[in-house]
């Protein structure tokens, strides 16, 4: 998982650097920490309304389980700006994401775009949680 955090660093995390707006740095993180968690949840949560656009519309609770995994995923990383390192809730996202990742109705790419994701929170999770 290491190795798929500093593949990360080095091809996704300059290009999406450019895409986040310049905001005050976090009194919390260095900036390099604060540019690789939103690239993280930036990357995240494309990923998951692209799956959620190519997916084969099922019921209703389909559809509940992409907002409630953007939700969570929302509130850990509005949580993680302010410092606050809550286990559970880093938990509850992850598995919401496994969650997603359970529906078989996924195209191949979605699917291999979100194990990816869930590699990076699960190296996130082990760096800061």
């Amino acid at each position: 998982m290491k190795r798929n955090l500093m593949v990360f660093l080095v091809i996704v995390l300059p290009a999406a650097a450019q895409t986040i707006p310049e905001q005050t740095p976090s009194l919390y993180h260095s900036r390099d920490e604060y540019q690789l968690a939103h690239a993280m949840f930036a990357k995240t949560f494309t990923d998951l309304r692209q799956a959620q656009t190519n997916f084969y519309p099922g019921n209703a609770g389909d559809n509940l389980r992409f907002e409630e995994t953007r939700a969570k995923l929302r509130e850990l990383e509005q949580n993680w700006d302010r410092g606050r390192f809550e286990s559970r809730q880093m938990g509850s996202a992850i598995s919401a994401v496994q969650m997603v990742l359970q529906d078989n109705r996924l195209t191949s790419n979605d699917g291999g775009a979100l194990y990816e994701d869930l590699s990076r929170l699960l190296d996130f999770q082990t760096e800061y949680y």
